[in-house]
């Protein structure tokens, strides 16, 4: 028998600073690369738009077992010798329509959009578009 996780996530290739449509999605995972010794931040912002106006994600609860900064940022270091890939769990339940991920000192990868609130998810259904993700079928906006 299938696992439920099969049908409840999407992965998208995303970069700093894209914005992705999470509506349907209840959290995410953050694939963030960072340097030997250095502290990467990670931060949240939201709107009812695709083109905004941003602002920063007030929940304190938003990053999920990993410190955050006095503005709201996760922190993320890597006390290691060697590069390091980080997986940051945000919880995105109470987030708008739209959500930015910009991270500072380090490298995102990848985004895993997670808890699908209608399930199974089609990979038809996600679409990824000039540095931005977005689930396909967004009403025309693009």
């Amino acid at each position: 028998m299938k696992r439920a996780l099969f049908d409840t996530v999407a992965v998208l290739p995303f970069t700093s600073g894209s914005v992705t449509e999470r509506m349907g999605f209840e959290s995410a995972i953050l694939s963030l690369t960072i340097a030997a010794g250095k502290t990467a931040t990670v931060k949240v912002e939201h709107a009812d738009t695709e083109d905004g106006p941003f602002e920063a994600v007030s929940d304190t609860r938003l990053f999920v077992d990993n410190p955050v900064g006095e503005d709201g940022s996760a922190l993320v270091e890597n006390s290691a010798e060697a590069e390091t890939v980080a997986n940051l769990n945000i919880d995105l339940i109470g987030c708008k329509e739209f959500v930015k991920i910009t991270a500072t000192g380090g490298a995102i990868a990848a985004l895993a959009l997670g808890d699908a609130t209608e399930h199974p998810v089609k990979a038809g259904e996600i679409a990824v578009t000039a540095g931005a993700a977005k689930p396909a079928g967004t009403g025309g906006k693009s």
